[in-house]
């Protein structure tokens, strides 16, 4: 699978809701690679240096589950599964469950990240 860019909108919700509105009544296309947050504090904590850390890893380490990617990034478990958990919430990391255990595989969903620094 070829990894595509995602760009990252800072939007307020009523601008979301009205162009998804105006896409389900066809009158926009469904934008595909955006994610929109709300405000700059929400960005900031997508794009930490650890979460960032996290994004660059997946693709380079190709870890076979999350402990791996712990381990090859020298953090603590427990925070870089929370961070994954994050980060699979706000669709930029995909969690693909593998083997009779069913181990969490990281999988990264885009190639790189736009961000959007003036307001749609």
């Amino acid at each position: 699978m070829r990894l595509t860019r995602v760009r990252i909108a800072v939007e307020p919700l009523s601008r979301t809701s009205a162009r998804w509105k105006r896409a389900l009544k066809g009158k926009l296309r469904s934008p595909k690679g955006i994610i929109t947050v709300p405000n700059w504090n929400v960005l900031g904590k997508i794009l930490s240096p650890a979460r960032l850390q996290i994004l660059a890893g997946i693709p380079a380490l190709k870890p076979k589950s999350i402990a791996a990617l712990a381990r090859s990034l020298k953090r603590d478990f427990k925070n870089v599964y929370s961070d994954i958990k994050f980060l699979a919430d706000f669709g930029l990391v995909d969690l693909k469950e593998e083997g009779k255990r069913k181990t969490l595989v990281p999988q990264a969903r885009f190639a790189g990240i736009d961000v959007d620094l003036a307001n749609p």
